[in-house]
Parts: structure tokens; C-alpha cells; sequence
């Protein structure tokens, strides 16, 4: 034992080299660990402004048939009628026979206004779903309509063409992780996804 403690002492800068390999050794494994689970999805980044701290008014998104369709930051109390208004109103060919105009709009809400033939294509489809009615998850995921990416479970999302288990999973992580799906675009942060897997399942999804 006493020629072992000698050997050290004299080998002290050998030893402390060694040392130090082992030790940087340790901090790679571990770096190489957190970038491999961080691999999967890459969250969106997000500038903070001073609006966004305003805890009482919500964004709601507006398409189709208004003058001036986007994303309107308004009152928790705001209902679609008023956000129709802050859209410059209805274009000519609108058509709201199949919105609640009354119904008090939510954070994150999309609001739709057909035209006059789209409504028409849709009743052909029975494919209208009245604004208010209410309809449970299960219904909102079947074969015949749209996969919720914010809602739907691992089953569901693995109906999605080009989605197996793996990126369903990476899909249920993105949003536990970084939140609701703004847009259907989001899924291209996410590893595994590209341009030729999104546009095969575009049409199919929803948020």
C-alpha cells in the first residue's frame, strides 16, 4: 500500500491528468444525455411584450369572409359579433347562418365566416357543426373528421397518415412542454416531421 501512495506522489501531474479525462468524460455523457432528450421537438420562440402580460383580454383568430381577417387581441367579455366588427365586417358574399353572432369568444378561438357557397358545399357534406353546440372530444377525433393536435390522445393521433407511435408521442410532448399548438405549422418543429410528411396529413388536422 505504502509503494501505491508513493507511485501517486510521484506521479501526481500523470494522476491529476487522468483525472482530469475522467471528469470531462462525466460532463459529456451527461451533455450528450440532455441533448438527446431535448432531440424530439424544438419549441417556437417567443418574443414577451408588454401586451401580453395584460392578464384580462384574450386573442382570437378570425378567417375567411371579413374584410380584414388575422389576430385580434380583445376583452375576455368580447363575443364574435364584435370581433367580426374589428375584422372591417362581413365581406358581400358572407354567409353566418351557421354562427352564434352572441357567443362569447375564448382565448385562442378560431372563427370561420363562410362565404355563401362554402356553406352550401358544406351542407352538401354534412360537415356544418353549429357554433355553441357542444361536442366532447371523441366526436371532435373521429375517422370522418378533423384530429384535434391540442386534444387528441396517442390512438388517435397515430390514425394520422405518416404519424406512428414515435411522433405521436413527440406530438402529446410538444405541447406538454411547450404549450398549445398556435397553428398547424407548429408540427414541422417537431423531429421526424418535414415538408412531405406535413403535407400529407394538412388536411386531416386541426387545432
Amino acid at each position: 500500500m505504502e509503494q501505491i501512495f508513493n507511485w501517486i506522489k510521484e506521479q501526481k501531474v500523470l494522476c491529476g491528468f487522468l483525472f482530469l479525462i475522467i471528469l470531462c468524460g462525466v460532463f459529456a455523457s451527461l451533455y450528450l444525455v440532455e441533448v438527446t432528450a431535448e432531440e424530439a421537438y424544438v419549441c417556437p420562440k417567443t418574443e414577451p411584450t408588454v401586451s401580453e402580460e395584460v392578464t384580462d383580454e384574450i386573442i382570437v383568430d378570425i378567417k375567411g369572409a371579413v374584410k380584414n381577417p388575422g389576430i385580434y387581441r380583445v376583452e375576455k367579455n368580447a363575443i364574435v359579433q364584435d370581433i367580426i366588427t374589428l375584422a372591417g365586417g362581413l365581406t358581400a358574399d358572407a354567409d353566418t347562418s351557421n354562427l352564434n353572432l352572441s357567443k362569447k369568444v375564448t382565448d385562442e378561438m378560431v372563427i370561420t365566416v363562410y362565404t355563401h357557397e362554402e356553406v352550401k358545399d358544406l351542407e352538401k357534406q354534412d360537415a356544418i357543426v353549429e357554433t355553441g353546440k357542444e361536442t366532447t372530444e371523441k366526436e371532435e377525433n373521429t375517422p370522418s373528421g378533423l384530429v384535434s393536435i391540442n386534444t387528441a390522445s396517442l390512438e388517435e393521433l397515430m390514425t394520422l397518415p405518416g404519424i406512428g407511435e414515435a411522433k405521436a408521442k413527440s406530438i402529446i410532448q410538444y405541447r406538454e412542454n411547450c404549450g398549445k399548438f398556435t397553428k398547424k405549422e407548429d408540427l414541422l418543429n417537431i423531429s421526424g416531421i418535414g415538408e412531405k410528411v406535413y403535407a400529407e396529413l394538412e388536411a386531416y388536422i386541426t387545432i
